[in-house]
């Protein structure tokens, strides 16, 4: 293990979340390069950071999907026998008999994609995801480096909102130099999409939220006023500041799914609790943006949000191009015209409504079904749904209370960012895919108390100075039972032999990690 490895991979990954917006949101070919070498360095360092590979263990399965979607990429841009091809996949072996009839022997041999090069790219930018993921894994088991991490992402955000300004209000339609497609008056920050910029958006207003809902709990045991005011203000201006950027990016579809996130952020609390405190802290919290966006001007967002009706011209086409996204599937069932090959396959089915070049379909589900057939959404979905079960598990076990609020933001982002994937492609900008992946992998390192809490006690126990300082002494934030009047110990230690002994070490551990 290298000397400060730790302390090197925050620092490359805090400089990867910092620069990963700048360059055009990382979609150009050299900006996407640089990430990917970033996000590579930062897994080697994080291979000498680490202690042992078990370390690496809460993000093994949703990585090794990742990593298994870039070597399905992998395979369909080798050269297969053409039997085996007209076999698994017709239609590719229809398109490689029409271009051997074209061009001959230099169509070159039989694969599995319509675009070898598309999917040697794509191949690259799924297994940087992999890397982002692992390398927050390992930089994430310590919550200082979270901090780093955590406030690199805020700080990138607000940039973004007070840079997308500043040219909003000059009416620039030009990003460093470069001209851009969409109307100036709409925030875009450094992406050439505002839609892309409110998908960056909602993972920074998911952690926000989460840090709120951390210095809430904290404040609690604050007695001065100022020193309340103190630790709630920041996070409180911070979410209203990234929020009316939010609102105006014009995004419907963002502000429609960062506002799902943050209320679902709130029931999860509220469930975890058991408590419906911290579900009002979510409705206000979204109460409060709406507000925000109102006050700041009804045609940023709002109004075109309230405008989007069945024959919406902007809905409309997507619902044809996502008719012709399944009528590409079907001629693909099995192997999908390739990963990373929609804008060359799109033509096949594209119908004469829609004009122009078709770089993704609007919807990232449906895409990935398109371009792997179905190995590639159920790789995907099981990788999910093991990094939100450990998710969960943070939240609920968590050893303090900034390890939950740690699983918290990542599991608001996780949703907003889902949600909004389902009807855009926010996640093909290399910016929201690998900041994502390094936030949700810290948060799923984060480590677990090893005794369960207790059945129906609130997350952090107790209410008041005491509570929460009880609380933040127990394992897993649950406050040890009060004496019963037996021998003047608590009712988890009263009974003697392993278990009594067992519970007690584990407090005296816990005390002591905390001190550490």
């Amino acid at each position: 293990m290298i000397r400060h490895s730790g302390v090197a991979l925050t620092a490359l990954l805090a400089v990867l979340l910092l620069w990963a917006p700048l360059p055009f949101g990382g979609v150009t070919s050299w900006g996407e390069a640089s990430l990917q070498v970033l996000a590579f360095c930062a897994l080697a360092l994080a291979m000498a950071a680490i202690d042992r590979p078990s370390d690496l263990r809460p993000v093994a399965l949703p990585a090794a999907a990742l990593a298994a979607v870039a070597l399905l990429g992998c395979l369909q841009a080798l050269p297969w026998p053409e039997a085996l091809v007209r076999l698994i996949s017709p239609g590719q072996a229809r398109l490689h008999d029409q271009a051997v009839a074209l061009l001959g022997a230099a169509a070159g041999p039989a694969r599995l994609t319509v675009a070898a090069a598309a999917s040697r790219a794509a191949v690259l930018s799924w297994a940087a995801a992999a890397a982002c993921l692992l390398a927050g894994a390992a930089a994430g088991r310590r919550r200082y480096r979270r901090r780093w991490l955590g406030g690199a992402v805020l700080a990138a955000a607000l940039f973004q909102v007070f840079f997308g300004a500043r040219n909003a209000n000059a009416g620039e339609r030009t990003l460093w130099g470069v001209e851009v497609p969409i109307a100036a008056s709409r925030l875009r920050g450094t992406f050439f999409n505002p839609n892309h910029l409110a998908a960056y958006l909602e993972i920074a207003l998911a952690l926000v939220f989460a840090w709120g809902w951390w210095a809430a709990r904290r404040a609690r045991t604050e007695l001065a006023l100022d020193r309340r005011v103190l630790s709630l203000a920041p996070p409180a201006l911070i979410w209203l500041t990234l929020f009316a950027g939010l609102t105006f990016t014009a995004s419907r579809g963002g502000l429609a799914a960062a506002l799902a996130g943050i209320v679902a952020q709130g029931v999860l609390l509220a469930t975890v609790q058991r408590r419906w405190a911290p579900a009002m802290l979510g409705a206000a919290a979204a109460a409060a943006g709406i507000a925000a966006a109102i006050a700041t001007g009804l045609q940023a967002g709002p109004a075109r949000m309230l405008a989007t009706l069945p024959f919406d011209v902007s809905v409309g086409a997507r619902r044809q191009g996502w008719a012709a996204t399944v009528a590409l599937w079907k001629g693909f069932p099995l192997t999908g015209t390739g990963l990373g090959t929609f804008r060359d396959a799109f033509t096949l089915e594209q119908p004469a409504s829609l004009d122009g070049t078709w770089w993704h379909a609007h919807s990232g589900p449906l895409e990935l079904l398109a371009t792997t057939g179905p190995a590639g959404p159920l790789l995907v979905g099981a990788g999910l749904v093991a990094l939100v079960l450990r998710l969960l598990a943070v939240v609920r076990r968590g050893r303090r209370s900034e390890d939950r609020a740690a699983g918290l933001a990542a599991l608001g982002a996780l949703t907003a960012v889902g949600m909004h994937e389902c009807i855009d492609f926010g996640l093909t900008m290399p910016a929201n895919a690998l900041t994502l992946a390094v936030l949700a992998g810290a948060a799923a390192s984060a480590r677990l108390a090893s005794v369960p809490a207790v059945a129906g006690a609130p997350l952090g126990g107790g209410s008041g100075a005491a509570g929460t300082a009880a609380a933040e002494g127990a394992p897993g934030g649950v406050r040890p039972r009060r004496s019963s009047g037996r021998a003047g110990k608590p009712d988890g230690a009263r009974h003697h032999g392993a278990a009594g002994d067992r519970l007690e070490l584990e407090q005296v551990k816990a005390r002591r990690h905390r001190d550490a």
